[in-house]
């Protein structure tokens, strides 16, 4: 047999949802702004991985060669909103793509709520 043959099939790298989730929101909790993290809606999805923490605030997309990410997360009052969720796209990208080796094609960022708790205080 062929020896080039054998190296080009070794088998395939599996980066479970949980991981991915966890690299995405490591990225959004570092970005200025984000006060906390939301629980994403209920779905099938959602309900079948009760366990899993990081899957309550991410949706995970994961194709063969690209990955589609959604996270719910809430801002700090007096932030500006296009500013934290571009600020989050860019960092949950870059993190997941270097990462994983694998395209991150798209980043939805919706916003659950603001947290008013900082006004509060004054």
């Amino acid at each position: 047999m062929d020896e080039n043959l054998k190296n080009k099939n070794t088998g395939n790298l599996v980066i479970s949802e949980n991981v991915i989730a966890s690299i995405a929101l490591n990225a959004a909790k570092d970005v200025e702004g984000v006060s906390s993290f939301a629980a994403r809606p209920a779905d099938v999805h959602t309900i079948l991985n009760l366990g899993d923490e990081a899957l309550k605030s991410v949706r995970v997309w994961s194709g063969e060669n690209d990955i589609k990410l959604q996270v719910f997360i809430n801002i700090m009052s007096g932030k500006k909103i296009p500013t934290v969720a571009g600020e989050v796209q860019r960092a949950v990208k870059n993190a997941v793509q270097s990462m994983t080796g694998k395209i991150v094609t798209k980043v939805n960022v919706s916003i659950a709520a603001i947290d008013l708790a900082e006004l509060n205080k004054e």
